[in-house]
C-alpha cells in the first residue's frame, strides 16, 4: 500500500490504523513524506520503528505535488512478487473490509484494477455518498477517473505499466496532474479489465486543504467550470489520449488517434464531431449531456 503524505500529522494516526487493522489480507505500507513541517515525517519515523509493515522512504526532496509524490512512490515500489497495490491519501478512513472485499473481486473476474463511490464527510458532520459506479463508457477514461484513488486496487501488472511510462523520460505520462486518472488511461487503453464497485470503500473527508475533494455541490462545480473555460479540462484529455496510444493495441489505436485528433481541434466540424461523441465521454448521464452542450458552444 502506497500513502502520500504532506502535512498530515493531524490525521495520519486514524487514517494509518484504518489501513493496518484491515481484515482478512496483510498490508504493508510504504510513505513517502513530501518535505512536511508539522512534524507527519518524524511520527511516522518514529511510528515506523514499532511496526514491521511500515516503510518509510527517503527521497531527500519535494516532489512537487500529491500526484508526482505517488509517481515517485510507484517507479520505486513497483511489485515483483504478486502483491496487490493500494494507494492512501493520509486523511481518509478506510472501511474495514476494502482490501479484502476488492482483492476478492480481482481474483474472482480476473480484474487489472478496482475503484469504488465513497462516503464524503465533513468536519460539521455532513455526509454525502458520491456515486461513481455509472456504467463504463468507451472514452469515460480519456475526461474522469473512476473514482478517488484512494479507492484504488490494482495488480502488479498494471503497476509495472504505469511505472514503465513515468520511468520513460519520453513519456507525457510524467506530467499528468493525478495519478488516479493516469492509472485508469492506461489500464483502459491497454484492454484490461476494471470494475467501479458501487459499495462505498472509503470515508473521504472534505476540507480546505484537500487537493480536490469530492466535486459535489456549487462551489466545485463553479471551479470546475473555470477550469473548463481555461482549456485545462481538454488538455487533460488530449494528455490522456497520447498516452494511452503509448499502451493501446493496435486495434484500438485508430479510435484514440481520431479522439486525440479531436481533442486538438480548434474548427466548428472538430467542435461537433466531439460533441456527438460525448455520450462516450461520461459515465453519469447528466455529464454527458452537459460535456457535450460545452463541447458545442466552444466553452470545453
Amino acid at each position: 500500500m502506497l500513502l502520500a503524505t504532506f502535512n498530515g500529522r493531524h490525521w495520519l494516526p486514524e487514517q494509518l490504523a484504518s489501513i493496518l487493522d484491515q481484515t482478512d489480507v496483510d498490508v504493508s505500507v510504504v510513505v513517502s513524506d513530501d518535505t512536511s513541517t508539522d512534524g507527519t515525517h518524524e511520527w511516522l519515523v518514529e511510528r515506523a520503528s514499532r511496526d514491521s509493515r511500515i516503510t518509510v522512504v527517503e527521497f531527500g526532496t519535494a516532489s512537487g505535488g500529491a500526484a508526482q509524490n505517488f509517481f515517485r512512490l510507484l517507479s520505486h515500489v513497483a511489485p515483483d512478487n504478486g502483491d496487490l497495490i493500494a494507494f492512501a491519501d493520509q486523511d481518509d478512513l478506510w472501511h474495514g473490509d476494502k482490501l479484502s472485499r476488492h482483492a476478492a473481486l480481482i481474483e474472482q473476474y480476473g480484474f487489472d484494477g478496482v475503484s469504488s463511490s465513497v462516503m464524503s464527510f465533513t468536519q460539521a458532520g455532513k455526509w454525502v455518498l458520491v456515486r461513481k459506479d455509472f456504467p463504463q463508457r468507451r472514452f469515460d477514461f480519456l475526461t474522469e477517473s473512476p473514482g478517488p484513488g484512494c479507492t484504488f486496487l490494482i495488480t502488479p501488472k498494471l503497476a509495472q505499466m504505469v511505472a514503465r511510462e513515468l520511468n520513460d523520460s519520453t513519456s507525457p505520462a510524467r506530467s499528468a496532474r493525478f495519478h488516479d486518472s493516469l492509472i485508469y488511461v492506461i489500464a483502459r487503453s491497454a484492454g484490461l479489465k476494471w470494475h467501479i464497485d458501487a459499495e462505498p470503500s472509503v470515508d473521504y473527508r472534505q476540507h480546505q486543504t484537500n487537493v480536490m475533494g469530492s466535486n459535489v455541490g456549487i462551489e466545485p462545480a463553479g471551479r470546475r467550470l473555470r477550469l473548463i473555460r481555461a482549456g485545462w479540462h481538454r488538455s487533460e484529455a488530449l494528455l490522456h489520449a497520447t498516452v494511452g496510444l503509448r499502451v493501446s493495441p493496435t486495434d484500438a489505436r485508430a479510435r484514440l488517434e481520431e479522439m486525440r485528433a479531436l481533442f486538438s481541434g480548434k474548427g466548428l466540424r472538430a467542435r461537433l464531431t466531439l460533441a456527438a461523441k460525448a455520450g462516450q465521454m461520461r459515465r453519469r448521464p447528466r455529464d454527458r449531456w452537459i460535456i457535450g452542450i460545452l463541447i458545442a458552444i466552444g466553452i470545453w
